[in-house]
């Protein structure tokens, strides 16, 4: 039956739509345009527009508006019991596709520092919105990462973008980040000027682990200068690099995205744009892969979150100037 009204339109050459028969059903339904057009939230003269088209389309009158109520003709009555599985079908599929919305589950990978410092009040506020969707959080390092967006086995990653020459990946940018020397509190290079690799070579040193790529540039920086400092910590996440800068352990390279207003009571930072560029965070999805709504929903309320973040101990700079044991260095470059 439903194959005999499409036939129909299509011999005629016109364009009836599904919104259309749906105004008719309901204003069927009710026996008043105006009660299904508040139904339908819509202006009543739309409905009528719809009845019109309907009309036309099929050349017969649909309701006998003499009358009042307004009653179905024959022809009314006929197309009635036609459209009604129809209608129903899409109420019923409207309803299914908001309870499937509002449920399912998905893997977002990203670095131990992301999960740290920018997720958790993101993923609260999901939760709260979305009880039912079962969210599993996987902390990586970059190369992992990517590899694990690339085989399918994660939805997305909070990450750096992946290589150009990678088409299979996508990538929306979030914000930019910069990386940072952190150094104990009252340290001699907070106040000798612009920081350069020999300095920082010549203290004990704290990094990020092996696996980090911000770990990798500062070793390429250091080996394009024929310098091998002294590591004398590995750590995977920024608040442990943190606490072992501030009790003296060695000076520390980390990223500015992991700083906090209230750091700069704990230790000195000193910014190093000179010596290495800004880099970016973003969302990180395999092409073509099918992304459910709880997926599109989770990316936009965290993209919402963090696009264009700014660093909170830059923020407390701006507001309250530098202390004695922050330091900014010159960011011009060489």
């Amino acid at each position: 039956m439903i194959y005999y009204i499409e036939r129909s339109v299509v011999l005629k050459g016109g364009s009836m739509e599904l919104r259309e028969l749906i105004s008719f059903y309901h204003v069927a339904r009710v026996r008043s345009v105006s009660k299904a057009a508040r139904t339908l939230e819509l202006g009543q003269p739309t409905v009528t527009t719809h009845l019109r088209k309907l009309e036309d389309e099929f050349g017969i009158t649909l309701f006998d508006r003499i009358k009042r109520p307004i009653q179905l003709t024959s022809e009314g009555h006929t197309l009635l019991e036609l459209v009604t599985p129809v209608v129903t079908s899409v109420d019923l599929l409207k309803t299914q596709m908001d309870y499937a919305e509002r449920r399912g589950s998905f893997v977002v990978g990203a670095y131990p520092d992301l999960v740290t410092h920018h997720l958790p009040s993101g993923i609260q506020k999901f939760r709260q919105d979305y009880p039912d969707v079962r969210i599993r959080l996987l902390a990586r390092s970059y190369n992992p990462l990517i590899q694990l967006v690339r085989s399918g086995e994660i939805d997305l990653a909070f990450c750096s973008s992946p290589p150009d020459d990678d088409t299979t990946l996508e990538f929306k940018e979030l914000f930019k980040y910069n990386t940072v020397l952190m150094t104990p509190p009252g340290h001699e290079l907070l106040s000798s000027g612009r920081v350069g690799l020999e300095d920082i070579g010549a203290f004990p040193l704290i990094l990020p682990a092996p696996e980090s790529q911000l770990r990798q540039r500062v070793e390429q920086a250091f080996k394009n200068r024929g310098l091998n400092p002294d590591v004398v910590l590995a750590l995977d996440d920024t608040e442990s690099m943190k606490r072992y800068v501030e009790i003296g352990m060695g000076i520390g390279v980390g990223s500015d995205f992991t700083l906090h207003s209230d750091d700069h009571h704990r230790f000195g930072v000193a910014r190093l744009d000179h010596l290495f560029p800004s880099s970016v965070i973003g969302v990180c999805t395999l092409k073509g892969k099918f992304a459910g709504q709880a997926v599109r929903n989770f990316i936009d309320m965290m993209s919402d979150q963090i696009t264009g973040f700014h660093a909170e101990l830059w923020s407390w700079e701006e507001e309250n100037g530098v202390g004695s044991d922050l330091a900014e260095v010159d960011s011009k470059d060489d």
